[in-house]
Parts: structure tokens; sequence; C-alpha cells
């Protein structure tokens, strides 16, 4: 098993027990696991992701020894970046919590754009401007996980316990030497950019029939309706459709069907598709099927045996 190990220390008068709440520390450490983890899948697809593991802490404000791991196979991948010798999962922990890592950068940015960038020659690396003319120099993959808003979530989650009150900074050590120390003044620089939805083209409305699985009288809210194949959530913009169920004059059973006409909107959320259904018009409710009985067993019935 290949392994590298690094410390995380929160600091601050809440901690000076040595405890810290379970809500609070949870949250960053799985939030600080798929990050690793998510980070090594972007640099080396050809490798299971690594995975994160924690020591017992010593005494303290609250320190926690984290020990990443990954196949033996990690310690025969050499990264060219690197010194020779170095093996791809040291070389990862250094991309992430090192002293010109991911964190490292954030924390020099302080949540602004930088004002330019350009590679060193002679270092390969990539040379930073910030805004207030400060530089910092960091590997081409620190920038280009920098510029990945699912990343730059987990290290949010990560720095979170800065919000709490009495938690005062949060630290990276490797080899007992810190790397990069975040305070709780500096917590505001490691929120996500929001990023904008991307429309995929033109709405798209079409007569459709559906049938009703769940719904809800609830303004705002969705019903949950299927096309025979698959299944999805609509919001109701037919007024003249709501104030009749609102009204009692629509009774609804289950299996019953709706002739809809249906605007579909696709765009892009932070790299992913979303689709969204929204029933424009009810063209008819059609009833599911009753069943009818052969034989009537009410008193005409009686008197014909």
């Amino acid at each position: 098993m290949a392994e590298t190990a690094f410390g995380v220390t929160y600091k601050g008068p809440a901690l000076e027990e040595g405890r810290m709440a379970v809500r609070d520390l949870a949250p960053a450490l799985l939030a600080l696991g798929d990050l690793f983890a998510d980070v090594s899948v972007l640099l080396y697809p050809d490798r299971k992701p690594v995975a994160l593991n924690i020591q017992a802490s010593k005494e303290g404000s609250f320190v926690l020894h984290l020990i990443l791991e990954a196949e033996k196979a990690w310690d025969q991948v050499m990264d060219l970046l690197t010194s020779e010798g170095s093996t791809a999962l040291v070389n990862l922990q250094g991309l992430v919590v090192g002293g010109v890592g991911l964190f490292a950068l954030i924390k020099h940015l302080k949540g602004r754009a930088a004002k330019s960038h350009e590679r060193d020659p002679a270092s390969g690396r990539i040379r930073i401007t910030a805004e207030d003319g400060a530089i910092i120099e960091v590997d081409a993959q620190v920038l280009d996980l920098y510029q990945k808003l699912t990343i730059r979530k987990k290290t949010q989650q990560v720095v979170a316990p800065l919000s709490r009150a009495g938690v005062e900074s949060i630290a990276f050590q490797e080899e007992r030497e810190t790397t990069v120390t975040i305070a709780a003044s500096e917590v505001s620089a490691f929120e996500a950019p929001e990023v904008a939805e991307i429309s995929l083209g033109e709405d798209q409305v079409s007569e459709m029939v559906a049938s009703i699985l769940s719904l809800t009288f609830v303004e705002g809210n969705k019903w949950r309706l299927s096309d025979g194949e698959r299944t999805f959530s609509a919001a109701i913009e037919d007024q003249a459709f709501i104030d009749r169920v609102d009204g009692g004059i629509e009774f609804f059973r289950k299996g019953d069907m709706l002739r809809l006409r249906m605007r579909t909107k696709q765009s892009q959320r932070e790299g992913r598709l979303h689709t969204e259904y929204t029933v424009v018009e009810v063209i008819q409710h059609i009833p599911r099927e009753v069943q009818l009985r052969l034989i009537d067993s009410g008193p005409a019935a009686a008197e014909s045996g």
C-alpha cells in the first residue's frame, strides 16, 4: 500500500480542550477526502482514486493526523514536474495542501480574479499576478484544479468550521512543518463562485400524455409524472387547471392521466445537464379505466334469479 501523511490543525478558544463538534468536523473531513479522490481521478485517470484515513489526535487545539493511501502501483508513477524519485501520491498531496498548492493559491488570490498569468520558461510553472501585484508561482495542475467548480466547492466545505464561533484557524502540516494556514478572516476567499446557468437551446413545447404518480396542492411544488418510460417532476403553469383543482372540480385517482402541452428547457449547471419540465396547459384529464361488473348484484339481478 502506497501512503503519505500530513496533519491538519484547527485552532481557537472553542478547541482548547482538544474537542470539536462532530457536526462541524465530519462534513469538513468528508469534503477533504472527496477532494483528494476527485483530484486523483482528474490528474491520474488511469489509477484508482486515493483514500484519506485518519489517525488518533494528539492533545492540543485539535490536531488530526491524516494518511493518504492508494494502491502500491502509485509508488511507480513518477511525476515529471517534480524531482526524480518523487511519487505521484506525494505530488498529489503537495498539489492540494502544499505551500504552493490549491489551498495556498485560493488564500493568495483572496477570492479575486487573477490580473494575469503566464508560464515561467525556466521552472515550467505558472506565474500568477493578483490584483494587488502579489505574485505566486504554482504548477499548471494547481491552476487547473483552481478553475474547476466542483473542486472549489470541496475546499469551501473543508474550511467551513472556521465560520463557527471560537474556531480561529486551520493549518496543514507536512513532515511537522506548516505549509499553509488559513485564518477565520480569510474564509470568504474560499467561497465557490456562482456560475451562471448556460442555456442549451430554445425551449421545446410539445403535446404528450403523462400519468400522475404523485401530486401536491402546495403552491410552487411540482407534480411527479411519468410518460411510461421515465419519471420527472413538473411545475404546473396552467392557472385555469389550478383553479379547477383548488375549487374541487377536478378529482384524481391513482392511474389517472393528463394530456398536456409540456415545455422542456435544457441547460448546463456546473458542468451537468439539467432538464426542467413545465406544464403549460392541461388539455384533458383522462380518468383511469373503470372496471365494469359482469354481473350486477343489485335487486334486479336477484329478481331475475
